[in-house]
């Protein structure tokens, strides 16, 4: 188990890599998030975090003349024994302690992710500054997030908003922020099956195919999403109300040059779809299926995927009905 000291050293030199580490644009939106969010950045004192002493400040100075000037209101208005009030202030002042722990482990997170990312090491393009009213949202509610899992994903938010401003709306930041743990783990296991539609950086489709049947009738039960399932996931606004939806998949299709147009992500991997027979093969390629709203696509590549070799298998030996293979992109 890390101490404390130990952790926030950690984060100080996660920090210290990732200023060192990223492109001008970048490191300015990161220095103004974590500025804002994390103690390390402003020097907030081991002991404060350590909670050992009774006069240490919490995330800044005003904050805890709030807690002083509160207890004495209090005090001065209702007659409590003093130890009462000692006990209130010591409670208020753990709470919002343990809320600035949960922001430090994000902002570590985020830093994390920023240095392990290479796609932005030669990246010395102009990006717009990150919002302060995007800033100060997500700090309201990653503040609240205790949970290891919600702190990678807040982590991983909070990274692709510093190096591309703009990617997760303040709505999808909220909706993240308000799934229960049934609704969690059924988008992770959408996420872990869905294929997604893919150039460049923008995501045209993000869907899980149901093959030859259809999901409103529960086609997609054997892979845990049940028309109930996916019921739950629309209404929390993860994917849309029309469950056999479908998308022209033929930019993922190669040429006679072995290029496509687009690309298929499925699993963290790009894909090609190659045709087994040039003759037969299925040139439109329509699928359908369950597809992802605007805020599901956003959230799409920051769900930690699991094991979906069932769907997989099931994926491979419908597009051989096509005629096609899915082939890796290396």
């Amino acid at each position: 188990m890390e101490n404390n000291e130990t952790g926030l050293n950690t984060i100080t030199d996660t920090i210290e890599n990732v200023i060192t580490g990223v492109p001008a644009p970048v490191r300015k939106n990161f220095i103004k998030a974590f500025g804002q969010l994390c103690t390390a950045a402003v020097d907030i004192p081991v002991a404060w975090l350590e909670g050992k002493s009774a006069e240490i400040r919490t995330t800044t100075e005003a904050r805890l003349q709030i807690i002083r000037k509160e207890g004495n209101v209090i005090s001065e208005q209702i007659e409590v024994p003093k130890e009462y009030i000692t006990k209130a202030s010591s409670k208020f002042a753990a709470k919002v302690i343990k809320e600035q722990l949960n922001l430090d482990q994000i902002t570590l997170n985020a830093a994390t992710e920023l240095t392990n990312n290479k796609q932005i090491g030669s990246n010395d393009k102009e990006t717009e500054d990150i919002s302060e009213d995007w800033l100060n949202e997500f700090e309201s509610l990653a503040r609240l997030k205790s949970s290891e899992d919600m702190k990678l994903v807040f982590g991983k938010i909070l990274s692709g908003e510093i190096i591309k401003p703009g990617s997760f709306s303040i709505k999808t930041i909220k909706l993240i922020s308000q799934l229960d743990n049934q609704a969690a783990k059924l988008f992770q296991l959408f996420c872990s099956q869905a294929i997604s539609l893919r150039a460049g950086e923008n995501i045209f489709d993000g869907r899980v195919v149901s093959f030859s049947g259809n999901a409103a009738s529960n086609s997609l039960t054997p892979y845990g999403l049940s028309f109930d399932a996916l019921n739950v996931l629309q209404e929390y606004g993860l994917i849309i109300s029309d469950y056999n939806s479908y998308m022209h998949y033929s930019l993922c299709i190669a040429n006679e040059q072995n290029q496509v147009g687009a690309a298929l992500r499925f699993q963290d991997k790009d894909y090609a779809l190659v045709p087994s027979d040039k003759e037969k093969y299925d040139k439109i390629l329509k699928l359908s299926g369950v597809a992802l709203t605007k805020a599901g696509k956003e959230l799409l590549d920051i769900i930690p995927i699991t094991n979906a070799d069932s769907y997989k298998d099931a994926f491979i030996k419908y597009l051989e009905t096509k005629h096609l293979d899915l082939v890796e992109i290396k």
